[in-house]
């Protein structure tokens, strides 16, 4: 099982490139889905891995919804 450490996902934000958020949440949902089956779902382990895991969700609905917001207003006409 491997733990990933550091900071939290906002201080990560800026310097997260889409590839290392996208696997983040891949390594953070497969260590999930290991110690829940290990654990209970309610055990403090299980429950602090799946909130980590809910932030760097959030944050990259964040990261795409910025980018549709930014390609919408770089598109819009003027008349």
């Amino acid at each position: 099982m491997v733990l990933i450490q550091g900071s939290s996902p906002e201080e990560y934000a800026k310097d997260f490139r889409d590839d290392e958020l996208f696997m983040t949440i891949e390594t953070l949902r497969c260590e999930l889905l290991e110690v829940a089956q290990q654990r209970s779902l309610s055990d403090s382990t299980v429950v602090a891995l799946s909130e980590r895991l809910d932030r760097y969700i959030v944050l990259a609905q964040n990261k795409m919804m910025e980018g549709l917001r930014s390609r919408k207003s770089g598109t819009s006409l003027t008349v």
